[in-house]
């Protein structure tokens, strides 16, 4: 009897083991997808990685499509999820277009559709509450927050904190190398503030993320100590935008602030709660953040100059030399108007697959002129590419549709935490719609943040009640 019974318990024991394994997945498994996306953006740092940097760029792609398959469950899908099987439908079907890169180009870049999309299917599947978009938004924020400071940090001390930089940067020769350098405030020759990145500019994106979430922070953290932590890396992060001379980022951090200034007046206006806590909670929120944006502005933008010298006032006084369609035209708008002119009536279906970006150059045979690879420095020609006009409609569709609901959300009768938290995520939202006329967001990590974002949001709605019929009914 006792013999037998060892066995049992030792399997019990297995089984209690396997449980709280699965467990813990279902309630962290999005918080360790961003913190692997982090470690392997670190990771890509060394130039010693060698042969397996393709493996540690494709890491996190794997692990979105292996969660999108082998995970078990069942949710409320996000209102998104419809355009988002269309999407794949449409890319699934241009596998088969004869223009077509490589067998091998073309499956890895509908793996890679797959994976960016995943988050929208499984992560629905997953125990998800408000502890967890707090989890989340804590650590992007901390994270680009980091690296938002050593982006500042290589400015202000050449040669100290830079790590390696891209190959694919590098083989572009030295002519557009040199294109990525200015002088610092001590004249001496530094590249664009790279953060924890490979790629000179790269801390832009950071700053844009530590600014936003950082708002998101001061705005909900009641302790005033804890809000200037928040409004400490509001500056950093805008300080960091101008010493990377990426424009368009301070472009997107605009129109983002922008979005949550009209978002969180709208509510003022027309969300009149009962709830006296709440009330609390919410008062001065807008005048707030009026004013810690003067404060940000300010601050962010003399310590640029303080570290990168008058070369950062130069560079972003290009937005204002002429108006706004000009400036944009003079530069990413040219690549629009040569899709729109050049590409849309060669491929109003697409071109085939695996033709632009990473998937052409880790996979690719570009020997044959009819499939060889086309440049897309944008998302809108990155769809054309792929999928054509069809794609490029269905594609915004859900974009619109992750906006709506964050936007809907953030006016509801509900928590005022979530209600901010919304508002954020509904100007983070905008902010990725606007970076489309500037780079291929969605075929990028990025892209993947995003729909994990919002799935999150949808999720944490979802399982407090507040995800209404009519809210659910947006798709």
């Amino acid at each position: 009897m006792t013999s037998g019974a060892a066995p049992y318990a030792e399997n019990r024991y297995v089984l209690e083991r396997r449980h709280a394994s699965v467990g813990f997945l279902r309630t962290h498994a999005v918080e360790l997808m961003f913190a692997l996306g982090f470690v392997c953006q670190v990771a890509l740092l060394s130039g010693s990685i060698g042969q397996v940097r393709v493996l540690v760029r494709m890491a996190v792609f794997g692990t979105s499509l292996v969660l999108a398959f082998a995970l078990r469950g069942r949710g409320k899908p996000s209102p998104a999820v419809k355009p988002a099987k269309l999407v794949l439908a449409i890319v699934g079907l241009a596998f088969f277009n004869p223009n077509g890169n490589s067998l091998a180009a073309s499956a890895a870049q509908i793996g890679m559709y797959v994976a960016i999309l995943g988050p929208l299917f499984w992560v629905q599947r997953l125990s998800i509450d408000m502890s967890n978009l707090r989890r989340v938004l804590l650590m992007i924020w901390i994270f680009q927050s980091i690296s938002a400071v050593v982006g500042i940090l290589q400015v202000d001390f050449p040669g100290h904190f830079a790590p390696a930089i891209s190959t694919i940067i590098l083989n572009q020769g030295r002519a557009y190398v040199r294109g990525l350098e200015y002088e610092n405030a001590n004249g001496q020759l530094v590249f664009r503030a790279m953060g924890l990145s490979d790629v000179p500019g790269g801390a832009a994106l950071a700053g844009t993320y530590a600014a936003l979430f950082g708002a998101a922070f001061m705005l909900t953290w009641r302790r005033w100590p804890a809000r200037l932590v928040a409004v400490g890396s509001m500056v950093v992060g805008l300080a960091a935008i101008f010493l990377s001379h990426v424009r368009v980022a301070l472009v997107t951090l605009v129109i983002c602030a922008a979005v949550l200034t009209i978002v969180l007046a709208i509510r003022r206006i027309w969300v009149r709660t009962t709830n006296r806590a709440w009330r609390r909670y919410e008062a001065g929120t807008l005048t707030r953040l009026l004013a810690v944006l003067g404060v940000v502005a300010f601050f962010g933008f003399s310590w640029a100059i303080a570290v990168g010298g008058n070369g950062v006032a130069a560079r972003f006084a290009t937005l204002t030399a002429s108006d706004p369609g000009t400036v944009y035209h003079q530069n990413r708008g040219r690549f629009i108007e040569y899709s729109i002119n050049e590409l849309l009536p060669q491929y109003p279906l697409g071109a085939g697959l695996g033709r632009w970006g990473m998937m052409n150059h880790y996979f690719g045979d570009n020997s044959d002129p009819n499939s060889a690879m086309i440049w897309a420095e944008e998302q809108i020609t990155a769809w054309l590419l792929d999928g054509g006009v069809p794609l490029i409609i269905v594609y915004l569709w859900a974009i619109a549709l992750a906006i709506l609901f964050a936007f809907r959300l953030s006016l509801a009768q509900i928590d005022p935490e979530l209600a901010i938290m919304a508002a954020v995520i509904c100007a983070y939202d905008v902010g990725a719609l606007a970076t489309c006329l500037d780079s291929p967001f969605f075929g990028s990590q990025s892209g993947m943040e995003f729909w994990m974002l919002n799935a999150v949001l949808f999720a944490v709605a979802a399982s407090s009640g507040q995800a209404s019929r009519d809210q659910m009914r947006a798709g």
